[in-house]
């Protein structure tokens, strides 16, 4: 019989759990991590450096507080505030009292006006909200507003949700102060409302174009202003989820509202809230922690068009698992981010230098001048349990930890005749940055065998002169994997051929 050549063309399609590895499609995935799309080729993601000191406690939370051209970067720990001299990148504290809330006590927080100023707001459900205004330290928001797990600011008000007043909790109610005053929560148009309908517990709040988000985990509520003394009103949408997260909610560019259930990943359209496409939702169905989900985070990654979710899978406590999803071709990737338990974006105050770069320019995968390396770039910004923070960087390691990056195919097979054994002989490859280690598996990633390590140059090989390895084995099914596990190195994949020939039929 001839020699078959199997054709992989990259760009690939995503994850793909949903089926055994034989059925996925050819540009898919059943296996990946680590790695991001980049103008349609795949490639090794970027790492991250420490940005200033160490809190010295768990970091809960990042956020910024943009007045103007100015802008405020917070992290708040178990105990203190922290605010950052971007110029300097050090941190120093602006706690002014000691905050008393755990691990689980999660932080929310919302921008709203005071006295027609912006400022920062902050709760954990535990302690007193509090309030930042760009100078000096953190204090408590007047008027004695209640103890509230979640909070967002919404046209003159700042909405709050799951209330503790008078030492009783109150999981379904929403309560906002005065028009245009937070600090002023009796008379006027100060008021509450109980969505006890169902009486599951609100989950999380969020802004949807002219309406606030109330989540549960049952059905997501509309509010909105009404010129009636009710000020709010709140419909009911029957779309069977909410967010398990209040972290997750993140509003997309498309105009829709993204979050975290259940079942998986879910986008809100304003009635109903469909599933990302399925092929990762399975395994976040079967694997996510049900104890450590309130744990979650999220963040808005433009350059790529990426949603990024860190969730707690299997017995991991910390979302050490990065769901990335892209809101524009629907397919999602993940990583590793081992004990990271914030992220957020902050505007970056100065520009690469040529000194800043490490490694060979021959290794160097990126491109000069890219939007994360420019100033005011909007900068993923990470927290970890230890109190570290870090950014994502140009580098292609994790604050000096190797970056573990791999793309697995799906599993090859003679397209004629499944189940036919063949001798797989070899394969050409074309990629290019440091090196990459090309492995195969004949029981489906269960097992690995490296073939060879390729050294890779600052181009791609021509189209006569592709990259080799040589192998000899015999089997049905053949899964290859693509590895770079070495700090400061890189690899972009763009093709591989895979040539085998045909044997006996089993």
């Amino acid at each position: 019989m001839p020699k078959m050549k199997s054709n992989i063309l990259l760009p690939i399609v995503g994850l793909d759990v949903s089926k055994p590895g034989e059925f996925v499609d050819p540009q898919s995935t059943p296996n990946a991590q680590n790695m991001y799309i980049t103008r349609n080729v795949l490639a090794k993601r970027l790492g991250t450096t420490a940005l200033g000191s160490s809190l010295a406690e768990r970091v809960m939370a990042l956020s910024e507080l943009q007045i103007g051209a100015l802008t405020y970067v917070l992290r708040v720990g178990l105990t203190k505030v922290e605010l950052l001299d971007k110029n300097a990148g050090t941190w120093s504290d602006v706690s002014h009292a000691v905050l008393t809330g755990t691990t689980q006590d999660r932080f929310d927080f919302a921008y709203p006006l005071l006295s027609g100023a912006k400022i920062m707001t902050m709760t954990n459900g535990i302690d007193a909200i509090r309030k930042y205004t760009g100078t000096g330290n953190t204090a408590a928001l007047g008027g004695s507003p209640p103890l509230a797990k979640y909070m967002v600011a919404f046209g003159d008000y700042l909405v709050l949700a799951y209330i503790t007043s008078g030492g009783n909790t109150y999981a379904g109610r929403v309560q906002w102060p005065d028009t245009g005053d937070p600090e002023t929560w009796t008379g006027g148009n100060s008021g509450s409302t109980d969505l006890v309908d169902d009486g599951r517990d609100i989950t999380g709040l969020g802004i949807f174009g002219d309406f606030v988000t109330i989540h549960k985990e049952t059905a997501i509520y509309l509010g909105y202003l009404v010129s009636t003394s009710e000020v709010f009103r709140f419909d009911r949408k029957n779309t069977g989820v909410g967010t398990v997260s209040f972290a997750t909610i993140k509003n997309l560019p498309t105009g829709e509202q993204i979050f975290l259930a259940r079942d998986g990943i879910r986008i809100f359209n304003g009635i109903a809230a469909p599933p990302i496409g399925g092929r990762i939702m399975d395994e976040l169905r079967e694997s996510m922690s049900p104890q450590h989900i309130d744990k979650c985070w999220s963040v808005i990654v433009h350059d790529l068009d990426e949603y990024w979710v860190g969730i707690p899978i299997g017995s991991q406590t910390t979302p050490d698992t990065v769901y990335k999803y892209n809101y524009k071709t629907d397919r999602c990737y993940k990583d590793t981010r081992s004990g990271i338990t914030a992220c957020s974006t902050y505007q970056k105050t100065s520009q690469l230098t040529w000194a800043d770069k490490t490694g060979t320019w021959n290794s160097d995968t990126t491109r000069w001048n890219d939007v994360n390396y420019l100033s005011l770039a909007p900068t993923v910004l990470m927290g970890n349990s230890s109190g570290v923070t870090t950014e994502r960087s140009a580098l292609y390691n994790d604050n000096g930890s190797a970056v573990d990056a791999y793309w697995e195919s799906k599993d090859l097979e003679y397209e004629d005749e499944p189940g036919r054994l063949m001798r797989w002989v070899g394969l050409k490859v074309w990629a290019k940055g440091s090196a990459v280690t090309v492995a195969y598996s004949t029981d489906e990633g269960g097992t690995w065998t490296d073939i060879t390590t390729l050294m890779l140059s600052s181009s791609y090989p021509t189209d006569s002169s592709p990259l080799t390895a040589y192998l000899d084995v015999v089997s049905s099914r053949l899964r290859l994997r693509f590895r770079n596990n070495t700090a400061s190195e890189s690899f972009t994949l763009k093709k591989f051929v895979v040539e085998a020939k045909p044997r006996e039929l089993r």
